[in-house]
């Protein structure tokens, strides 16, 4: 049996507790009000990503839909790691292995990061296919590899992002392991293990407008191009969550890890958060790097530690990240106490705020108009959120935004001819969607010293929803490269093809 040092043990319980009461006072939050809706269609794949997250909140929902039940994944998930890497370090030496993940454990982007995304399963596969690349490497087994692999496809069910670490062990192979054939058959056993999900992947977008590459290689760059700005951006980034001790003492010690890099096994865990950080760093200088692309490889940081800190840096470090942390929380509860009023002077955050902790009451106030109208927004967000807040679908009408286009899954417009649709909009110019009804009627929705507004329209016209709407919405979303073969296409079943060039 494993035992784990009792001040590790005591951290373990105060940083759970500390977690269980952010998770339960956060709102909920847009991300994961949408997340939850793929939880309620479980499928082999969603519009924006692969599907894991969603299976994990289709489990969780069979319980509950409370928050802090459907968060807890995230919460353990980060506490599982703290645990791991304690036991990974001990090897090296049993006190840096206990501050190790004391540091990881109390970092605010653990101790803040509760809410449950497409990050949270991607961090739990990268780590475990991580660690089982590292057994690999210690003992030349097959059987690690292809645990490796079959654990990298399950990171690669969670978000593209797992390809990043695959990358990383070809790199880490390529220019530090010096041992002949034996690691790169190794390789192949990774990859082996990955094309399973890859293939199912494959099938699931070739049967599926291939909406997860379409947004993730098309619509969500769209428009990209060189920017110093975005490179500085993602440097702060990385010296904010990394934290200043640590790149200071890293820089220190860099002649260290070199020599280490082709000498120690154990030095893998450095090149995992090296090279995934570098390919972002050269990514930075065309795309903005959001905080949450870098947490699955986060873990690797502290495990990079271990052979190379002395105690007493780990001790300073400890000393910078615990009242770092405080300050963070901090900071959380003393917004959360003042929201949404600290906010009031800044109108569109100040609604944003509004509509995160007001979804409730904007849905009841709504809801009053009964079966006669089919409820809906003209955001993905805001339709997340209410229909976590009244257990209901909520539709979006109007053209949306490039992401969270899984409405387009679930709703079919044809279905809605002739129906009466109430729309909640933070815009009172409404007016231009009066063209899809035979009659509508604006009015004001006041909640919380702002006004969200409402247009109540009659008898929905398909034809011109179609001609114009759906027409621009297939125009900038759904036109699919010729040479990607198309088995099927929910929005080309439903509406046609695009009818008219994108020139």
């Amino acid at each position: 049996m494993l035992k784990t040092d009792k001040r590790l043990l005591y951290v373990i319980a105060a940083t759970l507790l500390v977690k269980l009461v952010v998770a339960a006072v956060l709102p909920m939050t847009g991300d994961e009000a949408y997340f939850i809706i793929w939880g309620k269609h479980p499928d082999f794949g969603f519009y924006d990503h692969t599907p894991m997250v969603g299976w994990f909140l289709t489990a969780l929902l069979s319980v509950s839909d409370a928050a802090l039940w459907l968060r807890l994944p995230q919460i353990l998930i980060t506490t599982f790691i703290g645990w791991s890497i304690y036991l990974l370090a001990r090897r090296q030496h049993e006190a840096v292995a206990v501050m190790v993940a004391v540091l990881y454990l109390i970092a605010p982007a653990n101790i803040i990061g509760v809410m449950i995304t497409t990050d949270t399963p991607l961090l739990l596969w990268s780590f475990l296919s991580a660690v089982c690349f590292y057994l690999a490497q210690r003992h030349d087994n097959g059987l690690w590899y292809l645990a490796s692999g079959v654990l990298l496809g399950l990171a690669f069910f969670s978000k593209f992002f797992a390809g990043l670490l695959g990358i990383a062990y070809f790199l880490y192979l390529l220019f530090f392991v010096r041992r002949g054939w034996r690691p790169w058959l190794g390789l192949l056993w990774v990859v082996v293990g990955t094309l399973p999900f890859i293939g199912l992947n494959l099938w699931w977008n070739a049967t599926h407008c291939w909406d997860n590459y379409l947004f993730n290689l098309y619509n969500r760059t769209a428009g990209s191009s060189f920017s110093l700005r975005n490179t500085w951006k993602f440097l702060l980034l990385v010296f904010y969550l990394v934290t200043p001790p640590i790149v200071y003492y890293m820089f220190r010690q860099q002649r260290t890890y070199r020599r280490l890099l082709r000498s120690d096994r154990f030095s893998l865990f450095m090149g995992l958060f090296l090279l995934p950080y570098g390919l972002f760093f050269i990514l930075s200088f065309w795309v903005s790097i959001g905080f949450h692309w870098l947490l699955s490889f986060y873990p690797f940081v502290f495990l990079a530690l271990a052979p190379v800190f002395s105690t007493q840096q780990l001790r300073r470090t400890f000393w910078f990240m615990l009242p770092f942390t405080v300050l963070h929380l901090a900071f959380l509860f003393v917004v959360l106490g003042l929201a949404p009023g600290i906010f009031i002077k800044n109108e569109n955050t100040y609604k944003d705020v509004v509509y995160g902790l007001y979804a409730g009451e904007i849905f009841q106030k709504i809801s009053q108009y009964g079966p006669e109208y089919v409820l809906a927004t003209d955001s993905y967000t805001e339709s997340a959120l209410l229909s976590y807040a009244g257990r209901k679908q909520i539709i979006v009408v109007g053209l949306g935004s490039h992401h969270a286009r899984q409405d387009d899954l679930l709703t079919d417009f044809r279905q809605l001819n002739g129906k009466n649709i109430l729309l909640v909009s933070y815009s009172p110019k409404l007016q231009a969607y009066g063209k899809y009804f035979e009659s509508f009627e604006i009015r004001p929705l006041p909640i919380a010293e702002t006004k969200f507004y409402l247009f109540l329209g009659k008898g929905f016209k398909y034809k011109p929803y179609r001609e114009e709407i759906i027409e621009e919405v297939l125009q900038r979303y759904y036109r699919i490269p010729d040479f990607l073969p198309v088995r099927g296409c929910y929005m080309y079943e439903r509406y046609g093809r695009p009818s008219k060039s994108s020139d």
